[in-house]
């Protein structure tokens, strides 16, 4: 039997529908990068760490691959460096100078005080708000996919507007508004953001989070409880043996005990609390990723709290071993360096030779000290690249997308980086 049968032009345009596969390569040279940047970051009293960022953030983006092909980012250390300045200029100096202008003039017990420094707070949390989007709308901008731009068209204002009031409603719900409010702050991002001229969209609610907030908020609650009854139990001595303005005296090894059960039951309380705040955020974050659409396509996670856990506890075991190595290689050129001076006859500290030991070691473990906060992130860029590479390598896409209806979309006028972001350190990457 004839049938009639007909077929398209080969001339005509073929939907380029195609499924996405997301993988995650290893970036390479992260650990030379780590401490190249931290050196250059010494001796340049902090500027490189703008280009430092910059260089972390291409080769993290460089190794998430969508159906093999890479992402690129085009931030640039000048951005983030110009960014910061204004801020500086523009914020962080005149508030820093109106604080201490109200110091002066209403005295630092002064009803006026108190009242600027509340006022202060608050503008701090408002702007927290609006540095956590515009330093997403930054990345955004500055991240490209077969040269296809993305975006986050919205308004930082209104995202700020909803952080703050939100935010302050918190302790009077004694919490129970958190997943309602990560909802729609979610929901807000998600739906401001594009990819070339495509939008995405969240659908989710905050429903189906509630039978898990429900057990965390519980089993912290009772963890809280627990953990104020063992110091409540431990510090009990030193209340029932005051006499007075007069501090209890204790035996050594009772003060030991107490000392044990206090910094014990913080330390279990911490570990404990860290498992189920992952717990929560496992599934906060596999059930926002389900509820993200672009186009035909949604996402899909299979993060678990084990994992998370994991990457929290290395990741900080690893900043602190780092801090510390760092601190002893520091310290030990500086010891180099000043027993060489010394023999010179030049004395770079000031101190004379009838100092005392107890100034010595004053000295030292001050400058020891600030060397092992400062070092805490010499190991940062590998912690970040861990990080991300556990999210990307559970994270899928369910269904497919018309890559032909996508165009590259519109140039955002952004011409500085994350400034305000960067002078509150909230940024992730």
């Amino acid at each position: 039997m004839y049938r009639d049968h007909y077929s398209p032009p080969e001339f005509a345009e073929r939907p380029q529908v195609e499924t996405v596969l997301i993988s995650w390569l290893k970036p390479i040279g992260i650990f030379g990068l780590s401490i190249y940047n931290f050196i250059l970051r010494i001796l340049t009293l902090g500027i490189h760490h703008f280009w430092g960022k910059t260089e972390v953030r291409k080769r993290i983006w460089c190794s998430v691959r969508l159906n093999g092909e890479p992402l690129e980012y085009t931030g640039t250390g000048k951005e983030l460096f110009l960014g910061f300045l204004i801020i500086f200029g523009v914020i962080l100096l005149p508030v820093s100078l109106a604080t201490f202008a109200a110091v002066f003039l209403f005295g630092p017990e002064s009803t006026a005080l108190k009242v600027f420094q509340f006022t202060l707070y608050a503008s701090f949390v408002f702007l927290t708000g609006m540095a956590i989007y515009r330093a997403q709308r930054y990345r955004l901008s500055r991240t490209r996919w077969r040269g296809i731009r993305a975006g986050l068209h919205g308004s930082s204002l209104s995202y700020a507007w909803t952080y703050f009031w939100t935010l302050l409603l918190i302790p009077f719900t004694l919490g129970w508004i958190s997943p309602w409010r990560s909802t729609l702050l979610q929901k807000i991002v998600t739906d401001d953001m594009r990819f070339g001229n495509r939008p995405f969209h969240f659908s989710g609610n905050s429903g189906p989070l509630y039978k898990s907030f429900t057990v965390f908020w519980l089993l912290t609650a009772l963890l809280a409880a627990g953990t104020f009854g063992v110091i409540g139990s431990a510090m009990a001595d030193f209340v029932l043996l005051a006499d007075g303005d007069r501090p209890p005296q204790l035996p050594p090894d009772k003060i030991m005990k107490i000392v044990g059960l206090v910094y014990g039951g913080l330390f279990v309380a911490g570990l404990m609390y860290m498992v189920l705040s992952a717990w929560y955020r496992a599934a906060m974050m596999r059930h926002f990723a389900r509820h993200t659409h672009l186009d035909n396509l949604t996402f899909q996670s299979t993060i678990k709290a084990q994992g998370l856990l994991w990457i929290s506890v290395t990741n900080y075991l690893m900043l602190f071993v780092g801090g510390i190595v760092a601190t002893a290689a520091i310290v030990g050129i500086g010891m180099v360096v000043l027993s060489g001076l010394a023999s010179a006859g030049i004395n770079p500290l000031g101190m004379t030779s009838g100092a005392s030991p107890a100034m010595l070691i004053q000295k030292a473990s001050g400058a020891m000290t600030l060397i092992f906060v400062l070092s805490l992130g010499m190991l940062l860029p590998i912690a970040q690249s861990r990080s991300v590479g556990y999210v990307v390598r559970n994270l899928a896409f369910d269904g497919s997308i018309d890559l032909s209806m996508i165009a590259a979309g519109a140039e955002q006028d952004i011409k500085r980086g994350e400034g305000l972001a960067q002078a509150f350190d909230i940024d992730a990457l």
